[in-house]
């Protein structure tokens, strides 16, 4: 008795696949993965192929690769430190000079004393021949890496901010410069040399930002970087901070001010004499002078006591009221806004991007300093480690306390020894034991979960798939034993009729 086609095609749609193990499975997506991969590395190669320039692409990929070397960061941070020292050095022997010049000047009139300007002209010029120098080299970073990242990724980059800070800063010293340039031609040219272009010399842009040229130094010292981003980040809570704190002292502002000033204009009231009309008169003469009076009171700037003088005299119940105000915002609001200045800042820490991945690789070194000793410590110096050397060595104190303070918790030797042998070849290897270990070492990461999530999803997928293949060959196994079974009755009932009487 034939299948009919029906069967045939339903069998044919229930073929399995369960019987690819999982790593044939994974393999297999890995491959095919790859091989996309690949193909769009031929695409985007052919693409470029025929448009690229070899020779301007070498060049990019020659100054990319220095402005990406340590050394070139390390000497700009350098000439950055240079800088700030040469600054306060150089400009020391001027402000000496000028203020020679000012004690001296009456003293010159009379006796017609000469104040020598040699020394003077002689720290100028260092100071310009520095200045010129370094401005010079600041130029040529900034367009060195300008060249290697480009412009979108150098201004708008993870490091844009810094990048616009130093663009400015640069510009700046050019700038001045060419300020300095114009001024000695002018100067060649007249016959006087102190002219009103001269005298527009201290008015020039450099010199009011020379200050911000010292901020280039935060750019190449991580723990500048990370108080910068911190302060930065709590701007927005020092603003709405300052509106709360203005409108507190707002509100007891106008308390004070109305009840020192209505107890004076009240003719049935006792005037305020001595001292405390004098304290009244001095804190209490308007709104904007109360409340300056009430933030100095918090903030350090007087002593409270000579405000609480004019209120103590007036009633009981304001002075009361005062020292609710100084420790209500004292002991209360001032710690509040300290506690929330402090978590922002600790946030933007935490958030910061260089920061992480240096917190990151410091930390993957130094347990792979403390993986290495303590392999040693087993391995005895050798090159592997076997299960029965990790057994005798794993109970003694020094090997555990290594364990734990690399956040290990070995309490069964076999089972740890078998995470350890990724390759099951018995032996532990130095590279097997650095993965095993940082792989092992904490709580189960969220890629972790992650991979046992699509694993069990896998596992249950294919098991439904071998349970419908299972049900579908046991009906087939039914249909054919009853086939086989009609099929017997038949021929023994055949076999009966043709038997002679």
């Amino acid at each position: 008795m034939s299948k009919s086609p029906e069967s045939c095609k339903a069998s044919i749609a229930l073929r399995p696949t369960f019987f690819r193990t999982f790593t044939q499975v994974d393999n297999s997506l890995r491959h095919a993965a790859s091989a996309v991969a690949a193909s769009r590395a031929r695409t985007r190669f052919a693409s470029n192929q025929f448009g690229s320039d070899s020779v301007g692409d070498g060049k990019i990929s020659c100054i990319v690769r220095v402005v990406d070397n340590v050394w070139f960061d390390f000497f700009f941070a350098a000439l950055v430190l240079v800088n700030c020292v040469f600054i306060g050095i150089l400009d020391a022997p001027l402000a000496s000079f000028a203020l020679l010049s000012v004690i001296v000047l009456k003293f010159s009139m009379q006796s017609h004393i000469r104040i020598p300007k040699q020394s003077a002209s002689m720290w100028s010029s260092a100071l310009d021949l520095h200045q010129y120098l370094l401005a010079s080299l600041f130029a040529l970073e900034l367009v060195l890496r300008l060249c290697a990242y480009g412009f979108r990724e150098f201004f708008f980059g993870p490091d844009g901010l810094w990048s616009l800070l130093d663009a400015f800063i640069v510009l700046s010293s050019v700038w001045d410069v060419v300020l300095d340039l114009i001024f000695l031609w002018e100067a060649s040219g007249s016959d006087n040399p102190v002219s009103t272009l001269r005298a527009l010399r201290i008015l020039r842009l450099a010199r009011i930002v020379k200050a911000v040229r010292l901020m280039r130094v935060f750019r190449f010292v991580r723990a500048l970087r990370t108080l910068i981003s911190s302060i930065f980040h709590t701007l927005r809570s020092l603003f709405w901070a300052l509106v709360l704190m203005v409108l507190i002292v707002y509100v007891f502002g106008v308390l004070f001010s109305q009840a020192v000033n209505s107890h004076i204009l009240d003719p049935e009231s006792p005037p305020l004499t001595g001292f405390a009309l004098e304290a009244a008169s001095k804190h209490y003469y308007s709104l904007s002078g109360t409340m300056l009076s009430l933030f100095m009171c918090i903030s350090g700037g007087t002593n409270w006591e000579n405000v609480l003088v004019p209120l103590r005299s007036i009633s009981e119940f304001w002075v009361f009221l005062f020292i609710f105000y100084v420790a209500f915002t004292y002991f209360a609001v001032l710690n509040v806004l300290t506690a929330v200045f402090c978590q922002t800042a600790i946030e933007s820490a935490q958030n910061d991007q260089a920061s992480m991945v240096q917190n990151i690789l410091e930390e993957k070194e130094a347990h792979r300093d403390k993986l290495l000793d303590l392999f040693v410590e087993i391995g005895a110096e050798q090159e592997t480690i076997t299960f029965d050397m990790f057994q005798e060595k794993i109970n003694d104190p020094d090997v555990r306390e290594y364990f734990t303070s690399i956040g290990l918790d070995v309490w069964d030797a076999w089972s740890f020894f078998k995470l350890l042998d990724l390759d099951e070849g018995g032996a532990v290897e130095v590279d097997e034991f650095l993965m095993g270990c940082l792989r092992l070492r904490g709580q189960a990461r969220a890629v972790d979960v992650g991979k046992i999530i699509y694993d069990q999803t896998w596992l249950i997928r294919n098991q439904s798939h071998f349970q419908g293949y299972v049900e579908v060959q046991l009906k087939q196994m039914k249909d054919l034993l009853s086939q086989l079974a009609g099929v017997r009755l038949q021929s023994v009932h055949l076999l009966s009729t043709l038997q002679p009487y």
